[in-house]
């Protein structure tokens, strides 16, 4: 079983920058952007780190996830899942207006799945994606689901 832990750019988040030098997609530390952040941290059984994902102030009353990954060898375990949820969560709790991630486009329908739409054209590598905060889709009870709230049923949601 997963867990989470939220953490904040006053507390001790060397976890968080180990998680991005360890996802191949991000394979770097610390930026300037973690002066002022909220980080969603997944622990394995094992209380071993194993993803994390930033959530930040991108101008006013609107907010950007960022840095959202998993390790490799935990992937596929919905723990990017959770992540998300924490910090869309956390994102409403703090009164956003609205929620923004440049997201890559073969995770696009991942992003979807929480209320989040295209607000560029879709280049070959990214997307940037937006969702308003009452839009913002926590419920269902699977991380496949694509709908406001899930049916249960995982035939509806295939392709």
């Amino acid at each position: 079983m997963y867990k989470g832990k939220y953490l904040y750019s006053n507390q001790d988040c060397e976890q968080v920058y180990q998680i991005r030098k360890t996802v191949p997609e991000f394979a770097c530390g610390k930026d300037t952007n973690d002066e002022l952040a909220i980080y969603a941290l997944a622990f394995d059984e094992n209380d071993i780190p194993a993803g994390a994902g930033r959530l930040r102030i991108d101008g006013e009353n609107h907010f950007r996830i960022d840095f959202l990954g998993v390790i490799p060898e935990r992937r596929r375990h919905y723990i990017g899942d959770l992540l998300a949820r924490m910090l869309l969560f956390k994102a409403q709790d703090l009164h956003a207006a609205s929620v923004h991630a440049l997201v890559p486009v073969d995770l696009l329908r991942f992003f979807a799945r929480y209320g989040f739409t295209p607000l560029t054209v879709q280049t070959t590598e990214n997307c940037e994606m937006q969702v308003a905060a009452e839009d913002i889709i926590l419920e269902g009870s699977c991380s496949h689901s694509t709908q406001k709230a899930c049916p249960g049923n995982c035939s509806l949601c295939k392709e």
